[in-house]
């Protein structure tokens, strides 16, 4: 009997590196890593800094228009399925190898486990937003990261079992916090991040959120990922990066959760870092309309700030978030308590039951 355990992207592998630890104490596990997220930086490194073994099979997807990518995800994880089927396929989160090795399990009758499921959003045309909600119809086993998830999940009626695990990044994190490079004790500095397509494909919103961490008043940190750095060249918008911003080349993961832990605000599109700010008790502010890791902005942690906003509000929301750090600080146990691969692996094993 063996598991399958699916992913591709860098939070993927952040992921996986201790979903594998607590499923290979039981079952044997066969690894596929799509190759979605192939850049040394996203990948690779991680690899060697979070101890994941190499995956059993490298699909090398790579880059590609979203249908393509999600059907070369889908035949090859097919072709694995097929010469071996597991008895269980494990996938995280909502990304287009999500739904690729989710709809190759559910095209041979293989059970599914679907890791961070119930997280949605109202954005109009956000790709990530049609993987998760079809990955959680298909699921037999749908592991919440919070009790507003779960219960997200029970209203729509979803059809698989609901189970409350809490969120594996924070396991992770517990993990490897104290291995993380020490505090570098520069100036108060902000750390921002942008990723996410719906803001790398818009040159306005790209050039409004630069504009406005050039005016919150203390350096800024910006690691490019490679989608980012190709937008800026793109819109020849390098010219306009603000002195004041800094561009690195994308950090690996001890090295990003010291930065959050150390900076005075994150400024970020990614659920990831909001999530690592909030445990971390780092300011932050998502530069989107919404999130679909409420529990932040419920708690203070977090605040949401479209990025056509940023130049006239982002220096405003800096010092809003700083003060309500120290004011009415929070607490950080919506998402778990470190132990939710040992949950997700227990339900697994309720599955194969």
């Amino acid at each position: 009997m063996s598991i399958a355990l699916c992913y591709g992207t860098r939070p993927q592998v952040v992921k996986a590196s201790v979903l594998l630890d607590a499923l290979r104490r039981r079952w044997s596990v066969v690894s596929i890593d799509t190759g979605q997220h192939y850049d040394f930086e996203l990948n690779a490194l991680l690899y060697q800094q979070l101890g994941v073994p190499q995956p059993d099979h490298f699909l090398e997807v790579g880059s590609a228009a979203p249908v393509s990518q999600l059907a070369a995800v889908m035949t090859r994880t097919d072709d694995i399925f097929r010469a071996r089927p597991p008895a269980v396929a494990v996938v995280i989160g909502d990304t287009n190898s999500t739904l690729g090795c989710a709809l190759a399990a559910a095209k041979n009758d293989i059970p599914l486990v679907h890791v961070e499921a119930g997280l949605r959003a109202s954005e109009p045309d956000l790709p990530e937003e049609v993987n998760r909600r079809v990955v959680d119809v298909l699921a037999h086993v749908l592991c919440a990261p919070s009790e507003v998830s779960a219960s997200r999940l029970r209203k729509e009626q979803a059809p698989g079992t609901v189970v409350t695990t809490g969120d594996v990044a924070r396991d992770v994190l517990l993990r490897h916090l104290q291995v993380a490079p020490p505090p570098a004790g520069r100036t108060p500095f902000a750390l921002a991040t942008a990723h996410r397509a719906a803001l790398t494909a818009d040159r306005e919103a790209l050039a409004a959120l630069l504009a406005g961490l050039g005016r919150i008043g203390m350096p800024v940190l910006l690691p490019l990922h490679p989608r980012t750095r190709e937008a800026l060249e793109r819109f020849e918008l390098l010219a306009a990066v603000p002195a004041a911003v800094e561009l690195r080349p994308p950090m690996g993961y001890l090295v990003t959760i010291a930065a959050v832990r150390d900076a005075a605000i994150v400024v970020t599109d990614s659920g990831g870092v909001q999530r690592e700010a909030y445990w971390l008790g780092t300011p932050c502010i998502t530069v989107r309309g919404e999130t679909e890791w409420v529990e932040t902005v419920e708690s203070g942690a977090n605040a949401l700030m479209p990025p056509l906003s940023a130049p006239r509000r982002l220096a405003e929301l800096v010092v809003e978030q700083r003060r309500r750090r120290w004011e009415s600080p929070w607490t950080s146990d919506a998402y778990g308590d470190g132990h939710a691969a040992e949950r997700i692996a227990e339900a697994v094993g309720t599955l194969l039951d």
